[in-house]
């Protein structure tokens, strides 16, 4: 049901969505326009027009509302109200926004592990924040991981595609990431992005090609150098269901759960069977627990549920008895949020990521990660706020009013830190 006209009036005039987003970033992430402002720029100075700060701001907050390519960017935001709304969240003097082009030259040397920083300083500041801190099991953050294609395309695009060979002969070249998520019910939370990405021009043996472990492997000494302390339920699908995988989390004393497939694993899907049709391990109704399976030489437990003729089947090395074992069920169901709520709200509803916005493959990684960035703060909002909730929870109703907002009316900045973000609507 659509917002009602005398509702969206009332809206706009006594709360601001536009004023809100930029409380939100102001209160919960006050160094984030900091950190944009220190971007290295390796633009010829006495020819810049633009502060990094602004170009930042401006690809932030198009993406903020719901503007997926650069050339919407340019058209949608050329307004006066824009430029004067824009003007007053970066606390500078614009005559007019910088061209998607401009932005795109920026992008095309932004230092990506700069951008890293600045994912971590999200990541942190909002578990410091102590807002998400009702989501641990056994004081510990459920880390889903799972890979993603972002573009394809018939024809090399530069060195560091994926090529892929099909059936009929031809060739794709591919560009792929790899996500970590921390996830708070329907709230989750980029933490870390690793391009999966072939680093030798010069490898043509397909085998030979970067894939998700090589990626988790990068990916994980990032994550234990930047967040040493925190505790981690890696969660992903039967990929992850191997020794490899396994051995990196207990490595970094991570818990895991993984699916297992009956393709995957097969001599460890064959005991299962055996061993549970002569003692199912649980006392609860369709749900079954295999303690201490030796893998090689890894020793994990084996828990299924059975619901609606659907089976549930994990591997994890947390304790399990009948008192949690439809808990840790739980947890493993919850790997298929970073494709609902991670990569489908991306890539269909919000921010269209597989849309190039830049055909220079730097510039493509730091559109990804501002994606996650705009992700982050619209969850905020969109979870959090009281703004959204005429909006009954339609994401692409409230991207569309607050870009009408922004590019429509002046927009009083009014600093109320005195607000609190609610996630009532989120389930432990």
């Amino acid at each position: 049901m659509y917002v009602r006209r005398i509702e969206k009036r009332a809206l706009k005039k006594d709360k601001s969505l536009v004023c809100g987003l930029y409380n939100i970033i102001d209160k919960y992430l006050p160094r984030l326009f900091i950190m944009f402002s220190e971007l290295s720029d390796k633009r010829q100075q006495g020819k810049v027009t633009y502060s990094m700060k602004s170009i930042c701001v401006t690809r932030l907050f198009a993406l903020l509302c719901g503007i997926t390519t650069m050339n919407s960017l340019t058209n949608k935001f050329n307004s006066d109200y824009a430029i004067s709304n824009l003007s007053k969240i970066i606390e500078e003097e614009l005559s007019d926004l910088p061209h998607y082009d401009t932005i795109n030259d920026v992008f095309d040397d932004l230092d990506i592990s700069e951008l890293r920083k600045i994912q971590k300083y999200i990541v942190y500041t909002l578990i410091r924040s102590k807002m998400f801190d009702k989501f641990r099991y056994n004081g510990k953050f459920q880390l889903l991981i799972d890979g993603t294609g972002l573009v394809s395309f018939n024809y090399k695009h530069c060195d560091h595609c994926i090529v892929k060979k099909h059936g009929d002969g031809s060739m794709s070249y591919e560009h792929h990431v790899l996500e970590a998520k921390l996830v708070f019910d329907s709230f989750v939370l980029s933490i870390d992005s690793e391009f999966i990405e072939n680093s030798d021009p010069s490898v043509i043996n397909l085998k030979k090609q970067d894939c998700e472990m090589n990626a988790f492997k990068r990916m994980a000494i990032r994550l234990k150098k930047n967040f040493p302390k925190l505790k981690f339920i890696v969660t992903g699908d039967a990929l992850y269901a191997s020794g490899p995988f396994i051995k990196i989390c207990l490595d970094n004393n991570w818990n895991y759960i993984f699916r297992l497939k009956s393709d995957k694993l097969q001599t460890v899907n064959r005991d299962f069977e055996g061993i549970i049709s002569l003692e199912t391990g649980s006392s609860l109704y369709n749900y079954f627990l295999v303690k201490d399976y030796q893998y090689n030489k890894y020793s994990f437990n084996i828990i299924r549920h059975i619901e609606n003729s659907k089976v549930f089947t994990y591997i994890t090395d947390l304790s399990i008895d009948d008192s949690n074992i439809k808990t840790v069920i739980d947890l493993g169901r919850k790997r298929w949020k970073i494709e609902n709520q991670g990569f489908n709200v991306q890539k269909n509803i919000l921010f269209n990521i597989n849309h190039m916005c830049s055909l220079n493959y730097n510039a493509m990684k730091a559109h990804y990660l501002f994606v996650q960035f705009a992700h982050t703060i619209r969850q905020l909002f969109d979870f959090g706020s009281s703004l959204t909730t005429l909006f009954q929870g339609k994401l692409k109703e409230i991207s569309f009013a607050i870009l009408n907002e922004l590019i429509s009316i002046s927009v009083n900045l009014i600093n109320t830190n005195n607000f609190q973000l609610r996630f009532d609507n989120l389930i432990i």
